[in-house]
């Protein structure tokens, strides 16, 4: 089955989209960080202009739930006030993930600085046109979803890769932001060729048009390691539950941290862990590491099912999941991840489909008519 169209648009702090709960207003702070005192202004409008509640996206973008209508303007000049938010469009609409624990001045953070500071003199992009840039040692971005890629090269220049490609463009600091601009006109002027409905991403121009400039193989090799959960140089790495906090998590990390950094994998990066009651995931072996779990209803008017509740039953029924990664949907569109799971949970009309071994909006093995049933299930197949 081919996955069903998503509905709405990828909302932002300039142009949020409703939901279930109210509006959805995304905010991405540069860098991925958060300083204390922003973490503090940012519990606040949770609780005074949201329900409390604040998603990390996949591309380490927050997003304040519930905000009623009448509240979203004062909530907006809370945020642009305190520097949590810009005022231009362009600044809304850009997408950049930035690689694990960067260092102030390291080559990824000039390099992100360079695409924050010319994103003026960029055209307007689509809106989930995103950059991932990763030139630390290893890289740790090369699975994200982006569409140019800025890379170390094997020696100590730069490359710039399309997503769709192995190979990069060779480019230097000096010369890095005229470069993204070539590029980004000529995936413009591909794209306007295009007879389509929505924006294609560049993984598409690419597959269907010839790359202008000479690639090379120069890439630094990736390491093997992933960013999980638990203590990295100096650093402490924690997860939200099901990529979603509350603002008194945000509170006990401000107590104790001076910043910290949202990256990949809804994760985050600390200097200190809160106290031991902080009810983030610190633990590798955590169940909930193991599930992509959507806000499902009522957060979501697409969702039919309250995915959360289901979630956290799960994580206790340890001789069901152990050894698989689970993918709880409240409806077949599967955006908490585009991924094949081991087994995917699915809203249908207040009814849970169960896919193995496939995608949300893959034909489901099993049709369950409560919760209550599912857990039977799942402890039939375990057994």
């Amino acid at each position: 089955m081919s996955r069903p169209a998503a509905k709405g648009w990828c909302p932002s702090a300039l142009r949020p989209m409703k939901s279930g709960d109210g509006l959805l207003v995304r905010i991405k702070p540069n860098f991925g960080q958060l300083n204390s005192k922003q973490l503090l202004v940012l519990a606040d409008c949770l609780d005074h202009f949201g329900n409390g509640l604040l998603d990390i996206t996949s591309r380490t973008n927050l997003q304040i739930r519930g905000v009623k209508e009448q509240n979203y303007s004062n909530l907006i000049l809370k945020l642009q006030t305190e520097r949590l938010l810009g005022t231009s469009e362009k600044l809304d609409r850009l997408n950049v993930i930035v690689s694990p624990f960067i260092r102030e001045n390291s080559l990824t953070w000039r390099c992100a600085n360079q695409i924050y500071s010319s994103v003026e003199n960029l055209p307007l992009l689509p809106e989930k046109f995103g950059f991932c840039i990763d030139c630390d040692e290893s890289r740790y971005l090369s699975n994200q979803s982006g569409d140019i890629f800025i890379e170390r090269s094997s020696g100590s220049g730069l490359v710039l890769r399309c997503a769709g490609l192995k190979k990069g463009f060779s480019t230097d600091e000096s010369n890095l932001t005229s470069d993204v601009k070539k590029i980004i006109g000529w995936y413009l002027e591909k794209q306007n060729s295009e007879e389509t409905e929505r924006p294609m991403r560049m993984r598409d121009i690419v597959s269907k048009n010839k790359f202008p400039w000479k690639t090379s193989n120069e890439l630094k090799k990736p390491l093997l390691e992933e960013v999980t959960v638990g203590s990295y140089q100096g650093y402490f790495v924690l997860a939200a539950p099901f990529g979603q906090l509350k603002s008194e998590h945000l509170r006990k990390l401000a107590a104790v941290n001076q910043k910290i950094q949202f990256t990949i994998n809804r994760m985050l990066i600390t200097e200190s862990l809160p106290d031991k009651n902080h009810g983030l995931v610190n633990e590798p072996h955590d169940n909930r590491l193991k599930m992509n779990v959507c806000p499902g209803a009522p957060h979501c008017s697409s969702a039919t099912i309250k995915t959360r509740h289901l979630a956290e039953s799960l994580a206790h029924q340890k001789e069901f999941i152990l050894g698989g990664n689970i993918h709880i949907s409240g409806c077949s569109k599967g955006c908490a991840s585009p991924n094949s799971k081991d087994m995917c949970i699915v809203g249908n009309e207040g009814t849970y489909d169960i896919v193995e071994k496939g995608y949300a909006w893959d034909k489901p093995v099993v049709k369950c008519s409560s919760q209550t049933s599912v857990l039977e299930h799942l402890k039939e197949i375990r057994s």
